[in-house]
Order: structure tokens, then sequence, then C-alpha cells
């Protein structure tokens, strides 16, 4: 079985399971400051992430992203962004997040630690828990390498069933994106 085909069935297993969502998000962010997020402390769920400095998927993708933001996060969503890549210097994630301006705070994920849990592996690649913990949406945001091409809104659909107190259907869509870089070990 290839690479590939592997990390799509990582990724997919995740869906709809219980993830052992840690009590707190916390550490540095991209732009230096700390950054903590709560997951049980949303009404109705968390949206984490994962993007990238240099994907030009991703980058077409933040407009999209902060739109959400402001839809839904005074409607009991809150939003973290995770940046995984091991491949981009901290100065290039300062100056791109910096110029990015999103809402919401963009956490820095050393060692791609929290994408290897969540089976992330490829930005902007979202993930939807619910207050427990339970990953009730997975994929990408929109069916689209280029947000303003898309046809199918993936995450806004996940995010209005939950905000109308129905499933996100489908609970998993396909991710379209730059793969997150692992750091390499030596």
């Amino acid at each position: 079985m290839s690479a590939t085909r592997i990390l799509l069935l990582f990724a997919f297993v995740h869906a709809g399971t219980a993830f052992a969502v840690p009590s707190l998000f916390s550490g540095k962010g991209a732009l230096g400051e700390g950054v903590s997020i709560k997951p049980s402390a949303a009404k109705r769920g968390t949206v984490l992430l994962f993007l990238s400095a240099k994907c030009p998927c991703s980058a077409s993708h933040e407009p999209v992203l902060a739109n959400l933001y402001r839809e839904f996060s005074g409607q009991g969503f809150q939003f973290l962004g995770i940046h995984s890549n091991g491949d981009e210097p901290e100065s290039l994630v300062r100056a791109h997040f910096q110029s990015a301006k999103l809402p919401f705070p963009v956490l820095r994920d050393p060692g791609s630690k929290l994408a290897d849990e969540l089976g992330a592996y490829k930005t902007p690649h979202a993930f939807v828990l619910d207050p427990r913990g339970e990953i009730v949406f997975q994929g990408g945001v929109d069916d689209s390498h280029t947000a303003t091409k898309a046809e199918r809104h993936h995450l806004k659909d996940a995010l209005i069933a939950l905000k109308e107190g129905r499933k996100p259907d489908p609970s998993v869509v396909r991710t379209l994106g730059c793969i997150i870089k692992r750091k390499e070990t030596p």
C-alpha cells in the first residue's frame, strides 16, 4: 500500500471518533503571542484549521475562514488556526500571518504533534470538535484548491448543521491543498 493511501486511511479513521482532546490548546502563536483555547468552553464546537504560510491553497482560503469566524464565533463556535509545517522558517510564518490578519489565533505545532495526533495531512485541513472532544467533521473547507472556484462549502455546511442541532452530513470530505511537511529527523 502506498504512503499516500496509508495517509488517506489514517485521516479517515478519525472521523466520528473521540479524540483525546487536550483540556487546553496552548502554546506560542505564529506572531509570538501566547495562545490558549479550551475546547470544552465552546457551546457548539471548536474549529481547528491547519494552515500554512507558503501554501497558495491555504492562503486562498484565509478570507473565507475569516468570514466563517465572523459568522459563527458569536454562535457558540471558537476557532483556532494551527501551523504544523516544519519546513517554513519562523520569520516567514510570522510575516505571513501578520499580513493575513486572521481574526483568530494561530498556534504553532512544533514537531507536528497535533497534526500527527489528528491525522491532518494538508493545508487547509479543518476539524470540528464538539465540546466533549469528538470529531464531528473533518476535511476540506470546500471542494476546490482555490476558494473563489468552490462550488460546495463543506465547513460552512457542517457549522450550519451543528448550529441547527444536526450532525454534519457528510462528516468527512476530501481535503485539497499542500501536504503538511513534517520536520525530518536526522
